[in-house]
């Protein structure tokens, strides 16, 4: 196909393809599946450090550092990530296995939850 013809079905196209369905998406559509509206709550506390570190200094929440040593000490692996979000640490760890996991610490007791 020549240049011309590439371009003349792009400027064609595009109008199209602009049109059809590039609404707003819910994060259900995208995510999908259960639990999708807990990522969207996590997503949420995402950028509010200060919050979390005067949560640690007064002593209501264990620090980052102690949630995830307890969600390694669980789910051997590389750490990769983390987010507090309420009363919930969640610690991302890729595996032995080549899987990531989401392990859920509670903040106040250090207790791992789970991990899916």
């Amino acid at each position: 196909m020549t240049k011309k013809r590439t371009w003349a079905a792009l400027a064609f196209a595009a109008p199209i393809l602009i049109f059809m369905g590039l609404g707003q998406a819910r994060a259900d559509d995208v995510i999908g599946g259960p639990g999708a509206s807990d990522l969207l709550v996590e997503a949420q506390y995402w950028g509010r450090e200060d919050d979390a570190r005067d949560a640690v200094r007064q002593g209501r929440v264990i620090s980052p550092g102690q949630a995830k040593q307890a969600a390694l000490s669980s789910y051997p692996g590389r750490y990769l990530d983390m987010s507090l979000a309420g009363q919930t640490y969640y610690v991302k760890i890729r595996t032995a296995d080549n899987r990531v996991v989401v392990v859920a610490v509670d903040a106040s007791s250090g207790r791992v939850m789970g991990a899916r």
